[in-house]
């Protein structure tokens, strides 16, 4: 008996390996057919869009204009132009993704579309001359119109994260030779800078995805480090810096037609609601003082607000300021803090004597625009 229930021990186990041979095998032919498949989604949907676009190419200028002006058309469910601009820097992400395990319910699935850019712009789907002449279509007309369509306003304002400054900049996110910078050029710009990142959650985050970026790291590799994360922000503050000057034009306020010409204003956004007697706060504000000084050496009008839920204080720092005297600082942190008027709780002061000395603080130029 125990003879027999060794040989069926032993013949269970060999039928076992078997089957996982064999499912490994199928999973690596699933694997590769969902490939086949990606694939072949993609091309379909290329050769469909360009059976049009290769119409649209031929017709005179004036009515391709005419066209990716309806693209890019506002309506009360749809605005293209803000989901270019709040998503552009998830250009890259696929357009369809797929599980490894192909025994999971919708295994190829298609992500959120609200969450990345129109693909009326992607060179993948429409060719990369449709797609950049659409792109120069926003160029032109993006923050001229302000006329609300029912009861959305057109965007005029574009706003970044500080770690996408060097990006925006640079990047030819789009593959055709445009930046989302140019793009915007007749928008007004608002720079977020995150000094919560610097905290240990929030970093341990980012030093996780920078890990993901480079790969696994291997023998002689270094952790990402706080100095790197400051270096990053220093590159992306020198890009930013060398952004042409721009002014603002209009053609209609949200009345009617009404052409008007400005300064551009451009806001440095400064967020914090944890740690704020760290050394890594005034590395923070620095970045943001050489860019407030080099920009406003440029001729934009550059606003700072710094904004905390934890300690109940914000604040807008315009032009203004530069004409305090002692009395006013002394007075203004209660009166500027929209929060409402209160005593000023020392958290609030220690921010209020950073902001005065870092950004505030009267030097030469080159101190300001180069430190």
């Amino acid at each position: 008996m125990l003879q027999q229930f060794k040989q069926d021990q032993t013949r269970t186990k060999n039928a076992l390996r078997q089957d996982i041979l064999y499912r490994e095998s199928h999973l690596a032919s699933v694997k590769s057919g969902g490939d086949n498949l990606l694939a072949a989604v993609h091309s379909y949907t290329h050769d469909a869009n360009m059976e049009i676009v290769t119409r649209v190419l031929q017709l005179p200028q004036e009515l391709r204009d005419d066209i990716y002006m309806h693209l890019w058309e506002l309506n009360d469910k749809h605005d293209p132009s803000r989901s270019l601009l709040y998503w552009w820097d998830s250009f890259d992400e696929p357009w369809f993704s797929r599980d490894d395990d192909p025994n999971k319910l919708r295994w190829l699935r298609t992500p959120l579309m609200t969450l990345r850019p129109p693909h009326f712009i992607d060179k993948c789907f429409v060719g990369p001359v449709f797609a950049k002449e659409a792109l120069k279509q926003l160029k032109d007309s993006v923050g001229k119109d302000l006329r609300p369509i029912g009861e959305r306003n057109p965007v005029a304002e574009c706003g970044l994260l500080d770690a996408s400054m060097d990006d925006f900049v640079e990047k030819d996110v789009f593959g055709v030779g445009i930046t989302v910078e140019e793009l915007v050029r007749n928008l007004d710009l608002r720079v977020n800078f995150q000094c919560d990142a610097l905290t240990d959650n929030e970093f341990a985050e980012i030093q996780k995805s920078k890990t993901h970026d480079r790969g696994s790291l291997g023998a002689g590799a270094t952790t990402y480090t706080r100095d790197d994360y400051l270096r990053d922000l220093g590159d992306g503050v020198a890009a930013l810096l060398n952004i042409p000057h721009t002014e603002r034009v209009t053609t209609h306020n949200e009345h009617g037609r009404h052409l008007n010409t400005r300064a551009r204003v451009i806001t440095l956004a400064i967020r914090q609601e944890d740690d704020f007697i760290w050394r890594d706060h005034s590395a923070i504000l620095k970045l943001v003082a050489r860019a407030y000084h080099g920009l406003r050496a440029k001729g934009f009008a550059v606003k700072v607000q710094y904004y905390s839920e934890e300690i109940e204080l914000k604040l807008l720092f315009e032009d203004d300021v530069w004409e305090w005297t002692s009395d006013d600082w002394d007075r203004n942190l209660i009166w500027k803090n929209t929060f409402g008027i209160g005593s000023g709780t020392s958290p609030q002061r220690y921010v209020w004597a950073q902001l005065q000395e870092h950004l505030f603080r009267r030097l030469d130029n080159d101190s300001l625009i180069g430190s």
